[in-house]
């Protein structure tokens, strides 16, 4: 079998926004594209097996830069917890980076993972001994006591733990950046507000002090890592904007100061539709509680006309599926896709959300994310 391969004659689209090019190809070497463009400018290699693609689209692989690979988008999170072993939690995480892999996405941000799973997952991947997207890891996320993702009761036992590391103090902030570097992570990820999934409204509730932002981003930065920051709030979004956080994840109140502030500090925004929009859908048949159902509905049309604002003020939006948590499967990069084009994003400024620019934020822009 040749290890060279021309993908012939369909159009074109480079993700990098730019239009696509009619009657185009991609040449592969091994593992590597070593070419891509008009056919006119493309040089077949000798012995390389030709695909006619006549009639189809050759794009970059695409790529979601929100995943928990260890959830299986049940609606009760606490009994996907508490009702898994170890055992089943690892064989949960590989069949969905399989399924993520043949939906087409070819890289994925883990933004919070049990027993930093992820980053033994892209470890195999890597060593091609699983079937998967390349793997960004975060290992686990940092909360605060009571704050968002302490998904386990404290009268509830799981050996195992959380997807998340309580952390109440700077001091304490540091050292779990730290164990996430010493486990061998990408990033670090950070809960900074409540979230759709907490009962009493506390989608408004803040969680880490001006100092504890600080210390962790510091941190990650003298590690060598960027900081991923879960907020929904403005009040927390300017917050980790100004401490140095990456990008921001979800943004519910993202509003003409925080585009502005976003933009100056070069933050990228993740928004995460497909998971608002599964819950709206899903919801009622799945049985999610009122409080859940009413803290989405009250806010996804607000949360389609941040997103809009923000791309328009210049903001690079990335996609973003939140796969894993509630009602949402994974490798849903596609439908996010859709969801930010039913925001009013340009189709092509869509498409490079999910190619050049994630792979800009997830820092891979070197092996992939755009061809030509």
């Amino acid at each position: 079998m040749t290890d060279r391969i021309a993908i012939l004659g369909g159009q074109l689209i480079d993700g990098t926004g730019r239009d696509p090019i009619p009657r185009a190809g991609v040449i592969i070497e091994g593992e590597r594209i070593t070419a891509a463009g008009p056919l006119d400018s493309l040089s077949v290699p000798p012995g390389a097996a030709r695909v006619d693609a006549e009639g189809m689209t050759l794009m970059p692989g695409l790529i979601d830069a929100h995943v928990h690979i260890t959830q299986t988008g049940e609606a009760d999170l606490l009994g996907m917890v508490t009702r898994r072993t170890f055992p089943d939690v690892v064989i949960d995480a590989t069949g969905h980076l399989a399924s993520t892999l043949d939906a087409g996405v070819t890289a994925i941000r883990t933004v919070g993972d049990i027993g930093h799973i992820d980053i033994a997952a892209r470890n195999a991947v890597t060593r091609g001994k699983i079937r998967g997207p390349r793997v960004v890891a975060a290992g686990r996320a940092l909360t605060s006591t009571g704050g968002h993702a302490c998904i386990i009761p404290h009268w509830v036992q799981v050996s195992y733990g959380d997807i998340s590391e309580i952390v109440d103090s700077p001091d304490a902030a540091r050292a779990a950046v730290r164990r996430q570097v010493q486990a061998g992570c990408d990033h670090i990820k950070i809960f900074q507000t409540g979230g759709v999934i907490d009962p009493g409204g506390r989608i408004e509730a803040e969680e880490f002090s001006d100092e504890e932002l600080r210390v962790i981003c510091a941190t990650a930065r003298a590690t060598m890592r960027f900081v991923t920051c879960h907020a929904h709030n403005k009040g927390g979004i300017l917050r980790a904007v100004a401490a140095g956080v990456r990008s921001i994840e979800h943004g519910m109140y993202f509003d003409e100061e925080c585009a502005a502030r976003a933009v100056e500090a070069g933050v990228f925004l993740v928004p995460t539709l497909i998971v608002m929009e599964n819950i709206l859908r899903r919801g009622p048949e799945a049985g999610l509680p009122p409080f859940m159902m009413e803290n989405v509905a009250a806010r996804t049309r607000q949360h389609h006309a941040c997103v809009l604002q923000a791309f328009r003020a210049g903001v690079k939006i990335v996609t973003g599926t939140d796969a894993g948590s509630v009602l949402t499967p994974h490798g849903s990069a596609g439908a996010e896709v859709a969801m930010l084009v039913r925001a009013g994003l340009p189709p092509l400024e869509a498409i490079k959300a999910a190619t050049q620019n994630a792979a800009e934020l997830l820092k891979i822009a070197d092996q992939t994310g755009t061809l030509g």
